[in-house]
């Protein structure tokens, strides 16, 4: 889908001129909202054409979820029981033992999902967590995006 297909279904960029980023850097990765309808959702645009979405939690107190039913607020074995042996866990890169990457990939690699988990306290607090030996019961997903398979890999939204 193109940017100016998601900007005619009232998608915008609310930082589109904002001073601290030059027109070619937006040009090559930027993000579409529509908070109104879509809250949480972020949409990543690179060359004009949409290639990520990413979902979050959200003040409205929306809870998205897969095709498939796997939501925000899932424990990864939770998870893992949707998927099965699709489904691959990986370190987090910030979060180190205290969270994980749950990725699926096509077959053809071309594209990924990716959960990331954390455990939280009853504060929704993340914290440290000894290193589990595979899905978690207690790591929490906390956010997921899906699209082309080195978009979504990118770990700090554009890069």
């Amino acid at each position: 889908m193109s940017e100016a297909e998601l900007e005619t279904l009232g998608f915008s960029d609310p930082y589109r001129s904002a001073d601290w980023q030059a027109d070619e850097e937006y040009s090559a990765c930027h993000y579409l909202s529509n908070e109104d309808e879509y809250p949480g959702i972020g949409f990543m645009i690179n060359e004009g054409k949409l290639v990520r979405i990413g979902v979050g939690s959200n003040d409205a107190g929306i809870i998205w979820q897969t095709h498939s039913g796997a939501a925000i607020g899932m424990t990864e074995t939770q998870v893992a029981a949707i998927y099965g042996n699709w489904l691959k866990i990986d370190y987090h890169p910030y979060l180190g033992n205290a969270g994980s990457y749950l990725i699926l990939q096509s077959g053809d690699g071309r594209y990924k999902m990716i959960f990331e988990t954390a455990v939280q306290d009853g504060n929704d607090e993340q914290h440290s967590a000894a290193p589990s030996q595979g899905f978690s019961a207690e790591k929490l997903v906390t956010d997921f995006r899906a699209g082309l398979s080195d978009p979504v890999s990118f770990i700090e939204g554009c890069s």
